[in-house]
């Protein structure tokens, strides 16, 4: 008799799909910021800490930058800010 599984995280997941699956929640993430870049910086200079204007954080560049996912699941233990971090500002 095969042993049954005891749960969805005893299936393994193969690198392929993980990629897809981080591939895909970065776009969703740039795209994101690409279409709310106004409420960005608005939500920025409402914390009365914002002194940079919008047209200065573009002509400095300050909008272009680069985005990485590493899931918590492939970091050593013990490292990053735990669990609940990746679900708690992706849903915000």
């Amino acid at each position: 008799m095969t042993p049954r599984l005891r749960s969805l995280a005893d299936i393994p997941v193969p690198q392929s799909h993980k990629d897809e699956w981080r591939d895909h929640v970065l776009r969703e993430i740039v795209t994101f910021l690409s279409e709310n870049k106004q409420e960005i910086h608005a939500r920025y200079l409402e914390q009365g800490q914002g002194q940079l204007s919008r047209e200065l954080v573009e002509q400095a560049g300050l909008m272009d930058f680069e985005l990485a996912i590493t899931f918590l699941e492939d970091k050593p233990k013990g490292f990053g800010l735990g669990l609940g971090f990746f679900k708690a500002n992706l849903i915000r």
